[in-house]
């Protein structure tokens, strides 16, 4: 099959103005003849624009769009590129093999899944299907599962995925990942190993067997690699620093013979380590293709001059990356503002303050993002905001206090609240190994026909009723509910939630969610808020009014149905813009997290996830630094500035520089 050679001279397609669309840095990609290409493409600096050209310059000049493949991390931005990409060359380029890596394994499996053992009908299953089957493998496996900290369905598909997209040993994953269950690595595996067995013999494939056996038509069948690497002579990689071990390996087989390759991406915004992502394929691909050539784009049209010099002087920290620095295509504008706050809850009134003004100003809700490091950094603005009657929508999944573990832990406070409240018991009861739905509805009704139905939770005869599981369960469940029963009248509700955390209430959450860890800082930041509550009266009160907002006013007027201010994480924010932009809690340990704190490799990656959020905004931005946090158990804790920060400051120190933003301090 031909290769073509883009550097020689063609008639150029009427659609494709070059000079006029492009900038000089772009013109060079678009134009770039064959083999190997790296662009280093900075935040806003029109790396989907010059995709779609690139697309389009291929085709116009000769390139058969068929033998063009287009990869990214969604099938609406590959229908967008070659939607723009046909309208410019006046040809159909949706005929070229454009999409998600997961699209694009299932499509080429379609042909060849037979090589691999599969029927031609084989069936995809999502993420719950493949829990409900691994479930039942939980019970077939029968090598250890009636352990009481044994995980859940759900988590072992999650560590299992890991495992399978990094390349990883199931142990190495277990010990870092998932090290409550190290200990249970044998009985894991032996389950996984019937997982496989089960999925093989129903003809089914999960999410990750589609990449998996991608990679191995190519690696195993000769014949299926030489036919679809001879095929595409040009291969497109977007938003290259986010994929993982086998994608990367993936790529280098598909472009093994034409070595037509263009991946485009930005080292610096590779935040997604958590999920598997190997930011390593970036920056060693000069590495594995030394005649490549390396393209920069680093015009932004998204930010103002101000808001990029901060965010270069902060990335240039990260000693592990490629070099390149932002600069603004727009006017100056103002000065980006670190806000020093007395805590969380002068954090809220001061956003809450100025998203007002800025509407005021003329700001539409929509063009307002408030971005955070941790789910529970936005409480007490979820909170505030709901008390001002703001609307807003969380980008980053459910409402703090709408979160399943957060329910869990208030169903507890629920019950010993009203212990006629049967949606709470049986919510908190199923939480206890060995005792379903129906279990649950038996001890409900025993405890419901006793006089004192709280009083009732440790009685023998309820004991003596429960098979042996159950029996077990149930009696570290009541012995839990009789201490937060001595202490529901004496004590705060932070006291109640703070022996909660202490019980084996902990080893539900393990045992039951991905990211353990981070939701059990979530209920310890729950605990801290319920500090400041006299009683679970009013505590429970206060989270009852927050389960909707009215949307009706802002104090400035009507609101439109779809307008609200966007809450995120900022790893959900990635890829997004607004004109205004608060990053809260920028305080040493939140913001770099602790844990990052500890190593280098960890650190980098959150300065990256720093510059990503800084990058998000187009006019306005708000480093939020509240200097107070509570803590259970003690007083307030001084939270010093965070790391990134703090090294800016002294640069600034050092060279006599002007600090690339202004000091508030908020009063009252």
């Amino acid at each position: 099959m031909k290769t073509y050679k883009l550097d020689q001279p063609a008639a150029a397609s009427n659609h494709l103005d070059y000079d006029r669309d492009l900038n000089d840095q772009q013109r060079q990609v678009v134009r770039a003849g064959s083999g190997p290409l790296l662009v280093i493409a900075g935040a806003g600096s029109g790396k989907t624009h010059t995709l779609t050209y690139r697309m389009a310059h291929l085709v116009d000049r000769g390139v058969d769009p068929r033998n063009i493949l287009l990869l990214t991390f969604t099938n609406r931005a590959s229908r967008s590129m070659t939607s723009r990409a046909s309208s410019l060359v006046g040809l159909n380029v949706t005929r070229l093999w454009g999409g998600t890596f997961h699209s694009t394994a299932h499509r080429i499996l379609r042909r060849h899944a037979g090589r691999l053992g599969y029927p031609d009908d084989y069936t995809v299953i999502d993420r719950e299907d493949a829990s409900t089957l691994m479930k039942a493998c939980i019970s077939d496996a029968d090598v250890g599962h009636l352990e009481r900290r044994f995980p859940r369905a759900s988590v072992l598909v999650n560590a299992y995925s890991f495992a399978r997209n990094t390349g990883r040993a199931l142990e190495n994953v277990l010990d870092e990942r998932y090290p409550y269950f190290a200990h249970l690595c044998h009985p894991i595996s032996a389950i996984l190993n019937v997982y496989e067995i089960r999925k093989k013999q129903m003809g089914l494939m999960d999410f990750d067997d589609l990449l998996i056996n991608w990679q191995r038509l190519l690696t195993e069948h000769d014949e299926v690699h030489q036919v679809l690497a001879s095929r595409f002579e040009y291969i497109l990689v977007d938003e290259y620093q986010d994929t993982n071990h086998i994608q990367g390996v993936i790529i280098d087989e598909m472009a093994s013979v034409h070595q037509n390759l263009m991946v485009v991406g930005d080292d610096c915004q590779s935040i997604y380590a958590f999920r598997g992502a190997e930011y390593r394929n970036i920056l060693e691909f000069p590495e594995r293709y030394p005649d490549c050539r390396e393209f920069r784009l680093e015009t932004n049209y998204r930010s103002t001059p101000q808001i990029l010099d901060l965010a270069n002087r902060s990335i240039a920290h990260n000693s592990d990356q490629y070099e390149k620095t932002l600069r603004a295509d727009r006017p100056e504008g103002p000065a980006p503002a670190h806000v020093h706050l007395r805590d969380a809850n002068q954090q809220a009134a001061f956003v809450c303050q100025r998203i007002l003004e800025l509407v005021d100003e003329g700001l539409q809700l929509e063009d307002i993002a408030v971005l955070y490091r941790s789910h529970h950094h936005s409480m007490e603005l979820q909170v505030e905001m709901t008390r001002c009657e703001i609307p807003f929508v969380v980008r980053s999944g459910l409402r703090f206090f709408e979160q399943a573990h957060i329910k869990d832990a208030l169903a507890y406070l629920r019950f010993l609240y009203n212990c006629r409240d049967e949606l709470a018991f049986l919510r908190l009861v199923r939480q206890w190994y060995g005792i379903g739905q129906k279990r649950a509805q038996r001890i409900w009704r025993y405890l419901s026909d006793q006089p004192d139905t709280l009083s009732a939770v440790d009685d023998e005869g309820l004991l003596q009723k429960l098979p042996g599981r159950a029996a077990g369960s149930w009696q570290s469940a009541s012995k839990l509910l009789v201490e937060l029963r001595t202490q529901r009248l004496a004590e705060s509700p932070d006291i109640l939630l703070q022996t909660l955390l202490k019980s084996d209430f902990r080893d539900h959450i393990h045992s039951s969610y991905e990211n353990a860890d981070n939701r059990i800082s979530d209920l310890e930041q729950l605990a801290n808020y319920a500090a400041q509550f006299e009683s679970l009266d009013t505590f429970l009160g206060q989270i009852s009014l927050l389960t909707g907002i009215s949307g009706q006013e802002i104090g400035v007027g009507p609101v439109q149905d779809d307008q609200y201010v966007c809450l995120s994480s900022i790893h959900q924010a990635k890829g997004l813009e607004w004109t205004a932009v608060f990053v809260l809690n920028l305080a040493h340990g939140e913001f770099p997290h602790r844990r990052a704190l500890e190593e280098e490799l960890g650190m980098e990656e959150e300065r990256r996830l720093f510059y990503v959020a800084t990058t998000r905004a187009r006019d306005e931005l708000y480093l939020c630094h509240p200097f107070k946090a509570s803590r259970r158990g003690g007083g307030p804790v001084i939270q010093r500035e965070s790391k990134f920060v703090e090294e800016i400051r002294d640069e600034c120190a050092a060279d006599g520089s002007e600090l690339p933003w202004e000091d508030w301090r908020i009063e009252g």
